[in-house]
């Protein structure tokens, strides 16, 4: 894993526009390859069209990948380790000059989000940048989409902070990690959290923004990469204790989330 330069940062720059008052920011990153932080001035989308990358912040990482978007709110500062697929993405900008009294809805952190219609409003978003042209409405429409996605965030958050979550959120969250082996059926939890299974359902997709069987997946990813990284555990034992089902599951889980394999993971970590 090595660091880019600045000059490479350029290079790696293949679009560089503004359609409206949104500023198109376009970078294709090669395989195994760190960014330097980077701190915007203003909210912004980013939308991960290919491959997969770790977000490294201050005092947390997260991994994304493609199709994938995160939404952040102004001064958010943070590099990206891309992994052995590379990966490209779009950055939507709204310009300063938006409006004098305008308030750009964003987050108050970074949301990563990877619901479908969000996705392809970002998506739409790529395909009119790629088919502009002088006399076209694209910048219009390019505008109009990039404030709706940071409208669907912002809503999306206030949904979440406005309902509290509840108190058997936590624990059926604590029963599911406590035991990766185990996937138990959404009746099962239900029964331990007293409620209908539509209400379990719901509470996972509008508190933690995804389904049960995603938080599983997600538990699993994130514990074979804490192993992987700060064990030389076997590849065998990593999987068991991580809930797979054998290596070769672990090794098509993560090549899938993370672009990588177990092995290309724990080698980039300690090198």
């Amino acid at each position: 894993m090595r660091l880019a330069t600045p000059d490479e940062a350029a290079l790696r720059r293949t679009t560089d526009l503004t359609r409206g008052r949104i500023r198109l920011v376009e970078h294709d990153w090669p395989d195994n390859v760190t960014t330097q932080a980077e701190h915007r001035e203003s909210a912004h989308i980013c939308f991960l069209a290919h491959g997969a990358l770790e977000e490294r912040r201050a005092r947390s990482s997260v991994w994304r990948v493609a199709p994938n978007i995160r939404i952040s709110p102004a001064g958010d500062g943070h590099g990206c380790c891309y992994g052995n697929v590379g990966g490209r993405c779009l950055v939507i900008e709204p310009l300063a000059s938006i409006g004098a009294g305008d308030r750009v809805p964003a987050p108050s952190e970074p949301t990563i989000f990877q619901d479908e219609r969000i996705i392809s409003l970002a998506d739409r978003v790529y395909a009119e940048m790629r088919t502009d042209s002088p006399r076209s409405v694209s910048g219009l429409v390019i505008e109009s989409i990039a404030l709706e996605l940071l409208a669907q965030s912002a809503r999306w958050e206030k949904r979440r902070a406005d309902r509290h979550p509840p108190s058997w959120l936590a624990h059926l969250q604590e029963c599911l990690a406590s035991d990766l082996t185990i996937v138990p059926e959404l009746t099962t939890l239900a029964l331990i959290a007293g409620v209908h299974r539509v209400h379990v359902a719901r509470a996972f997709r509008d508190h933690l923004g995804c389904t049960v069987g995603d938080y599983v997946r997600r538990l699993r990813v994130r514990r074979a990469c804490e192993l992987l990284t700060t064990t030389m555990r076997p590849l065998s034992e990593v999987a068991m204790q991580a809930g797979f089902f054998d290596q070769s599951h672990m090794t098509r889980v993560l090549k899938r989330f993370l672009g990588v394999t177990p092995a290309t993971l724990r080698r980039e970590y300690s090198s």
